[in-house]
């Protein structure tokens, strides 16, 4: 199994049609962070210089950190940067185990991320028509970052299975921090 950095993809996770999603997903997410960083800078000065509160903001960038929660879990994904228990990494090191181990890791992500897919699309289901209280929102938007989300992570993972390029980040062991 190779190793990747954030920046060198090979075979399948180098493709453009591939590099285009990942672009365009962390591009999204930095609109999405972006965007709560001006909604809370514009009620900070509403509230505070000019007395009057925005009442949608806080509802605003609750749903937009949700938004970023699952779109930032796809670019996690894609990076290999999510928290993860290895006890097996420091005896299955490369070889078929090793691969074996990542491709097990791979599926059972995947088997959950499809859950919340489930899960997700059948919350949208029962909250179409409902909106939210100060901004009007439809529900439905804002919970479609489950789904969403969950197909990013089933992408890229599925992607880096394919490559080879499945790999999780290394944490500092106790010896490299003494």
């Amino acid at each position: 199994m190779s190793t990747s950095s954030n920046n060198t993809h090979t075979g399948l996770a180098g493709s453009l049609p591939v590099r285009i999603v990942r672009h365009l997903t962390e591009a999204t997410l930095a609109v999405i962070i972006a965007s709560y960083a001006i909604i809370i800078c514009a009620q900070v000065f509403f509230r505070f210089v000019l007395n009057d509160s925005l009442v949608w903001s806080e509802e605003l960038v609750r749903y937009g950190l949700l938004w970023g929660v699952m779109v930032g879990s796809g670019v996690a994904s894609d990076r290999g940067a999510h928290v993860a228990l290895n006890p097996l990494g420091g005896v299955l090191k490369s070889g078929w185990p090793a691969a074996a181990l990542a491709w097990a890791s791979g599926v059972l992500v995947m088997i959950f991320c499809a859950i919340v897919i489930y899960a997700g699309l059948d919350y949208i289901n029962r909250l179409w028509f409902v909106t939210s209280p100060a901004a009007q929102i439809p529900m439905r938007y804002v919970f479609a970052a489950l789904p969403i989300g969950s197909l990013l992570i089933i992408f890229f993972t599925l992607v880096h299975l394919i490559s080879g390029t499945f790999v999780r980040k290394e944490t500092d062991t106790p010896e490299q921090l003494s």
